[in-house]
C-alpha cells in the first residue's frame, strides 16, 4: 500500500480573515485557518499529480474536506511552529478525522494505479518484498525484479482499479493468467522456453517425424507408456500438471542407474497438486526418457515423498510441435 496517504503536513497559517470562508478550511469556531486551494494543490504534489488529473483531485478534496469545522483554535495553535501548521501532528488528535482521510484514498478505487503512476520505484519495492515474503523457495532477485517491472507497466497501461488488482491473488483469473503469461512466473525456476514449445524444441526429440502411440483411458484419465532408464511404466498423461513426476522409489532407482545425479540436480521446487496442496520436490533435468519411437531430452523431473502416482505433465508434449489424442482410437499422434 502506497504510503503517501495525506497531503504535506505543513501549510502557512492564512492572516487574511476577510477571504470567503467558502474558499477556506475553518476551525470549530468559524475561523478561515487554511486555503483549501492551496491544500489541494499540495495534495496533488505529495501524489505526483496535477489538476488534470479528476480521480487525484477528488482524493483531495475529500481529504481536505475532512479537515474542515473539526478542530478548535486551540488545537491549531498547539500544533502550530512559527507559521507553520504541523497536520500530521494534528490529525492524530482525532482517530475518526484520520480515517476519514485514509478512506479518501482507500475508497478511490484507484490505489495501486496511483502508486504506479506516481511512486515507481515504491511500487516495484513493495511488489517485490511481497513476493520474496510468500514464498519459501530462494528466488531470483532479478528475476522477481523484471517480474514487479512488467507488472507496473501492465497496471499503468491496463488502469487496473484496485478490485481487478485484487482477482490477482485468484489463480483461475484471466487477469491472473494474462499476468503471467506477459510478465512470467516470478516463483518458477525455470525459464518459459525449457517448458513451452519453440521453433528449437525438436532439437531435443531424436526419432522419427510422427508417431502413433496406443494410450489407455481408464476411469476418465488417460495413460500412456514411457520408459526412464530400466523402468517401464503407464504414466498418467496430465496436461494440467507442468514436469514429469516421480515417486521417492523411483528417484532410488535412477539414482542406482546413474540417471539422477548431483549433475543434473536443480534443487528444490513447489508443485501445486490437484487437491491444491503444495508439495515440495526434488527437481532433476534428464535426458533419454522414451516416448513410443522417441527419445526426449532436457526434461524436468520432480520427485515427491507424499505418494507412489506417477505424472507426465504438458512440458513433455511441449517438446513436440503438434500432438493430437484421439479419444475414439485411443492413440497419441506425435510430430516433432
Amino acid at each position: 500500500m502506497i504510503k503517501h496517504l495525506f497531503f504535506l503536513f505543513t501549510i502557512l497559517i492564512l492572516t487574511n480573515d476577510s477571504l470567503l470562508a467558502q474558499r477556506e478550511i475553518l476551525t470549530k469556531e468559524g475561523r478561515p485557518v487554511l486555503d483549501r486551494r492551496a491544500l489541494i494543490t499540495d495534495c496533488l504534489n505529495a501524489l505526483n499529480k496535477s489538476w488534470s488529473d479528476v480521480t487525484a483531485v477528488e482524493i483531495c478534496e475529500c481529504q481536505i474536506i475532512s479537515l474542515d469545522r473539526k478542530f478548535t483554535n486551540k488545537q491549531y495553535k498547539k500544533h502550530t511552529r512559527g507559521r507553520m501548521i504541523d497536520l500530521a501532528s494534528l490529525i492524530k488528535e482525532d482517530s475518526t478525522v484520520e480515517q476519514r482521510i485514509k478512506e479518501c484514498y482507500t475508497n478511490s478505487g484507484q490505489t495501486m494505479l496511483l502508486q504506479a503512476q506516481g511512486f515507481e520505484s515504491e511500487f516495484i519495492s513493495d511488489c517485490f518484498n511481497s513476493i520474496k515474503e510468500s514464498s519459501e523457495k530462494t528466488l531470483d532477485e532479478n528475476k522477481v525484479r523484471a517480474f514487479c517491472s512488467c507488472q507496473l507497466e501492465l497496471v499503468k497501461t491496463k488502469k487496473l482499479t484496485d478490485a481487478q488488482m485484487k482477482t490477482l491473488r485468484n489463480p483461475n483469473s484471466v487477469l491472473f493468467y494474462e499476468m503471467i503469461y506477459t510478465c512470467g512466473d516470478p516463483y518458477s525456476t525455470t525459464t518459459d522456453t525449457e517448458r513451452n514449445w519453440t521453433k528449437l524444441s525438436h532439437t531435443d526429440v531424436k526419432g522419427p517425424a510422427i508417431d502413433t502411440i496406443d494410450i489407455l483411458n481408464l476411469n476418465g484419465m488417460t495413460y500412456v507408456k514411457m520408459k526412464i532408464g530400466s523402468m517401464i511404466f503407464m504414466w498418467l498423461l496430465d496436461t494440467g500438471a507442468s514436469d514429469l513426476l516421480i515417486n521417492a522409489e523411483m528417484e532410488e532407482t535412477l539414482k542406482q542407474e546413474n540417471i539422477l545425479t548431483e549433475a543434473n540436480y536443480l534443487g528444490i521446487g513447489e508443485y501445486e497438486m490437484a487437491n491444491g496442496t503444495i508439495d515440495t520436490c526434488r527437481k532433476y533435468k534428464i535426458n533419454n526418457v522414451r516416448l513410443g519411437k522417441f527419445y526426449v531430452d532436457n526434461i524436468t523431473v520432480a520427485v515427491s515423498d507424499k505418494g507412489k502416482r506417477i505424472i507426465a505433465g504438458k512440458s513433455l508434449l511441449n517438446k513436440f510441435s503438434t500432438w493430437i489424442l484421439n479419444n475414439e482410437t485411443s492413440i497419441l499422434i506425435l510430430t516433432k
